[in-house]
């Protein structure tokens, strides 16, 4: 007897112990590559409220006569101030307290009354930050908040995505709390043709993490749990009213590494100037003239004197056909790209003289008070 009821006990502990083993293992399958990554980013990721001003025109009906003109009132609009609060997402990026959104989400620094940031729980402490800067070529704004025991997101390398990895969503959609949406990275250096309210996005990461109203200055994160994109705007098919559809667009992070690099220097974005004061469309009469090959291009029509346009030997009546290696179609996307140029970076621009090819090296230089013209 005592040895059945050894060998009894010896099963119920070899049960026990694969039930365990068992239970280990399906809990070490759960932590996932994505549940790490979540975890080495969210804490942080905040939750921006924005409260400012607005001017609104409200309509008042009277009445001028109550005896002859009952039947026949007139309205009047008054301008009106009232006060709003939009939310969206941003990540802390430095122990400084900077923290890096979009610069839709903060809306016109004039009108701002007050910025709080919360972070997730179980920290959940909440801050008021301040405005520092923003730029609205790239659509990016950083605050900074008076705290430096907070969490620091990693920051990744935008040159070294692979379409098709993971990609996940960090923010705070619809107001409703930290919220992580998961996908993959879909398409790279995306140019969007049309405007979306005032910014123009190019060399975008596109991304089917959904992406909804109040993800917009959050983080889009890799595998490794490093930001690679600040998530901006989704595309819907032309129906803004509803959510996601699973097309996303994330401004890239080295982007937004030399706009911090530029609010850490100087204290704001220093407005960049090239000295190329008109441009023109290449039409098929204008081609024809001209004897080039295609309408492809800009023509120069007026620049700066002794400005870095002039300096670098660009004239008027070039044709300019690329800036930085990227050819140009219109008038429209080599403004584009000329605006989005930082002060120090050098672009080189194919030009076309004469029908003679050339390279001019272009250094961006800060923007003058006043200009000349030639």
């Amino acid at each position: 007897m005592y040895t059945l009821h050894k060998i009894y006990i010896l099963a119920l502990l070899s049960l026990f112990t694969a039930s365990n083993s068992h239970a280990d293992s399906i809990s070490n399958s759960r932590r996932t590559a994505v549940v790490e990554a979540v975890e080495r980013v969210q804490p942080s990721v905040v939750s921006l409220h924005v409260r400012y001003r607005e001017r609104v025109s409200q309509l008042y009906q009277f009445r001028a006569d109550p005896f002859w003109n009952f039947f026949s009132p007139f309205y009047h609009v008054v301008p009106q101030d009232r006060n709003r609060v939009s939310t969206g997402s941003g990540f802390v990026v430095d122990n400084k307290g900077y923290i890096l959104t979009n610069s839709h989400v903060i809306g016109d620094p004039h009108s701002l009354q007050r910025i709080t940031v919360s972070l997730p729980e179980p920290d959940g402490r909440t801050f008021e930050a301040r405005y520092v800067a923003s730029d609205i070529n790239f659509d990016l704004a950083v605050l900074k908040v008076d705290e430096a025991d907070i969490p620091v997101a990693p920051l990744g390398n935008s040159d070294d995505i692979l379409v098709g990895e993971w990609a996940l969503a960090v923010g705070n959609p619809f107001d409703l709390g930290p919220t992580v949406s998961i996908g993959v990275v879909s398409a790279l250096d995306r140019d969007i043709p049309e405007p979306h309210g005032d910014y123009y996005y190019r060399d975008m990461i596109q991304t089917d993490a959904a992406i909804n109203p109040g993800n917009s200055g959050g983080p889009l994160v890799n595998a490794d749990g490093e930001v690679i994109g600040i998530n901006s705007f989704i595309y819907t098919g032309g129906d803004y009213t509803i959510g996601s559809i699973g097309i996303g667009f994330a401004i890239p992070i080295n982007t937004a590494r030399s706009f911090l690099d530029e609010i850490r220097l100087h204290g704001q974005v220093r407005r960049s100037w090239t000295g190329i004061m008109a441009l023109q469309d290449i039409t098929p009469p204008l081609a024809e003239y001209l004897a080039l090959d295609s309408i492809e291009g800009v023509l120069v029509v007026k620049i700066a004197i002794d400005s870095p346009a002039e300096l670098a030997g660009l004239e008027s009546g070039d044709v300019i056909t690329a800036i930085g290696g990227e050819k140009i179609q219109d008038t429209d996307e080599a403004i584009d790209i000329l605006r989005g140029l930082r002060v120090g970076e050098v672009a080189t621009l194919d030009v076309v003289r004469h029908n003679e090819h050339y390279k001019l090296d272009l250094l961006i230089e800060k923007r003058p008070r006043h200009r000349m013209r030639r």
